[in-house]
């Protein structure tokens, strides 16, 4: 469609007004039932800017399980991002959406049957794998498909590392794997890795490239010539987190591994980076607790306990599971006194406490708590236990930036009719009229 509609559940907010305007709005309108994301789609279309500034030839496929909000989906659609899919349903969703096949990467080690053919019958070709029975699966049932060997490089600063779970040896596993391949004469097409969730270390990523052109030139010793690097994820993406040594580290190990004559596509599946920092939660004290706690003195101390309307089994999955900081910000009222504090979520089981101790000062039933950077995991990984609402997302964009939307949208389609392919993630990059506004940081 040439002429993209603001959809209902999206409110067009003035380009002088900031998302902590916004924030500020709902607290003053609270307390709220339920807790609320706020979704700041201008963070998501700067993080782009971003990327495409920092790493012009990494084209991003955005990883949709890190948030499959359909609002910043298909504002990355607009901007030209591929996706990183790893299942059935999601590929079910994007391909609903409109996203071209080869603009997906089928980035799951470990398919099942009815989603590898369901990406046949859907034409979904670039899969990755990373085992001899994976490959055999993929020969029986969908033999045509593009393969690519997701090799394991684990960084040890990491906040979950998946090479526990996926990715094989470069050195043993790989060749192996490359030469039953070609036995088996499937087409592989290149190399991935995926160093590990919200990576807080750049090297590693230089050290992983070094290693994928090992497995390249081994790859042509037996008659393959590979086009493709996947260089996965774990790039950070809270607003106090830039990329720019990540990029550095990338861009000089590609150049100099893989230079631009070579024409080998670069490809990346940055989730977090996208989105961790577009959403901020808003939650409220439900209940409030007074303890007196004995001292080995013989004194008594105060303890707070505060009972939010969100919880470990909401928003903050991954603060119980993954150590992922929860920084509360709250209003610090004039003369209030600073207490030892525990934050539990609403739910009747123990093991819902986002923050065991604390020092805050004292709040009331009805007061905000606010968290910012939860964007990444924070709403997918939710549930309904105790019968409790998943957080509410409410989404803004700048009339600015949706116009900037609208046209790009409406080049991409006038593209699409003369069938040349408009996927390049570049799209924003090289909107003249588009200038990223530093968004403050949230303070209450």
């Amino acid at each position: 469609m040439s002429v993209l509609e603001c959809p209902s559940d999206l409110t067009l907010i003035s380009d002088e007004m900031s998302i902590g305007d916004v924030i500020q709005d709902i607290i003053r309108m609270g307390p709220h039932e339920d807790p609320l994301h706020v979704l700041d789609l201008d963070d998501v279309v700067r993080k782009h800017y971003g990327w495409c500034a920092k790493m012009p030839r990494v084209k991003p496929y955005y990883a949709v399980k890190c948030n499959d909000d359909p609002r910043i989906l298909q504002t990355l659609m607009t901007l030209g991002t591929g996706f990183d899919c790893a299942s059935k349903g999601e590929m079910e969703r994007m391909i609903g959406y409109g996203v071209k096949p080869e603009n997906i990467i089928f980035a799951q080690p470990a398919k099942s049957i009815p989603s590898l053919l369901y990406a046949r019958s859907k034409q979904v070709s670039v899969m990755t794998f990373d085992g001899a029975v994976e490959l055999e699966k993929i020969h029986q049932y969908y033999p045509e498909a593009r393969l690519v060997l997701r090799m394991r490089h684990d960084s040890l600063k990491v906040r979950c590392s998946l090479g526990k779970k996926f990715g094989c040896d470069p050195i043993v596993e790989a060749p192996e794997l490359l030469r039953y391949a070609a036995t088996l004469r499937m087409n592989v097409i290149g190399i991935s890795f995926h160093v590990g969730s919200d990576c807080d270390e750049h090297q590693v990523y230089y050290d992983a490239v070094k290693i994928a052109k090992d497995l390249f030139d081994y790859a042509k010793t037996l008659g393959y010539e590979f086009s493709l690097l996947d260089i996965g994820g774990g790039f950070p993406g809270d607003n106090n987190k830039p990329i720019d040594r990540y990029a550095k580290a990338v861009n000089v190990a590609i150049d100099h591994y893989f230079p631009a004559e070579l024409d080998i596509r670069i490809i990346a599946e940055p989730g977090r980076f996208y989105v961790a920092s577009a959403v901020t939660l808003v939650s409220f004290v439900d209940s409030k607790r007074v303890l007196k706690e004995k001292q080995p003195d013989g004194t008594e101390k105060l303890r707070m306990y505060y009972y939010l309307n969100d919880g470990v089994f909401g928003t903050f999955y991954c603060t119980a599971h993954e150590a992922q900081p929860a920084i509360p910000i709250v209003e610090r009222k004039v003369g209030a006194k600073e207490y030892s504090t525990s934050v539990w979520g609403p739910t009747c089981d123990v093991m819902d406490l986002i923050l065991p101790d604390i020092l805050l000062p004292e709040l009331d039933i009805g007061d905000s708590v606010v968290f910012e950077n939860v964007g990444a995991y924070g709403q997918v990984l939710s549930c309904r236990f105790n019968g409790f609402a998943i957080p509410k997302v409410v989404a803004y964009l700048r009339e600015s930036t949706w116009k900037i939307l609208q046209e790009l949208n409406a080049a991409s389609a006038a593209i699409s009719a003369r069938s040349i392919d408009s996927s390049d993630g570049k799209l924003l990059v090289t909107h003249e009229s588009y200038t990223p506004i530093a968004e403050a940081t949230y303070l209450v």
